[in-house]
């Protein structure tokens, strides 16, 4: 890995519409890096792993990261950090490096459940990170975006982030839409 790696840090899991695709969301942690968000598609029982143990609950038993975290700090001598990088155009995987100086290949969402329950470090190579990440509209400080962006961005820009209360109006609107409510253009 040439590479500088950056810090990110896990925002939390979200669903995508239309599909009810699961989300794992990153943002970068570093200075300059707060703004680049990542977007990791996983797999239901991966984005529930993720979400338990953001939330802090402890299964009665451990569950398989749960098992998987015990095993690697007991054998590994504990979980250095995780990289997670682009595999192909459109998929994440990641490494499990070890305190011992191992490195595991992993699926990125199960690296993921690792680091969190691990409470040890999620990385990607600076470039990967700029290279795909999105930056979520804001609002800036004097609620006006900047004068050299374009007129359509400018009017994003001062709308600020979808509230869900906007998401669900629109997921209303659609459900209730006829065809005809489309028109022809």
């Amino acid at each position: 890995m040439d590479d500088v790696q950056v810090r990110l840090e896990v925002m939390g899991v979200r669903v995508e519409l239309p599909n009810n695709q699961p989300v794992l969301i990153l943002r970068g942690a570093e200075p300059g890096t707060e703004a680049l968000h990542v977007a990791v598609v996983v797999g239901p029982a991966e984005a529930a792993a993720v979400a338990r143990a953001l939330q802090g609950e402890v299964p009665p038993r451990p569950m398989t990261h749960d098992l998987l975290t015990s095993v690697l700090e007991s054998f590994g001598r504990g979980i250095a950090a995780v990289e997670i990088r682009l595999l192909d155009m459109s998929t994440y995987a990641g490494y499990v490096r070890l305190n011992s100086g191992s490195t595991i290949d992993a699926r990125a969402s199960d690296a993921i459940a690792v680091a969190v329950r691990a409470q040890c470090p999620v990385t990607m190579a600076r470039g990967t990170l700029e290279a795909v990440s999105v930056t979520p509209r804001y609002r800036t400080s004097q609620n006006q975006p900047s004068s050299a962006a374009s007129p359509e961005a400018q009017h994003l820009a001062g709308k600020g982030p979808i509230s869900e209360d906007e998401i669900r109006e629109f997921q209303k609107y659609l459900t209730d839409a006829d065809p005809e409510d489309f028109g022809r253009s």
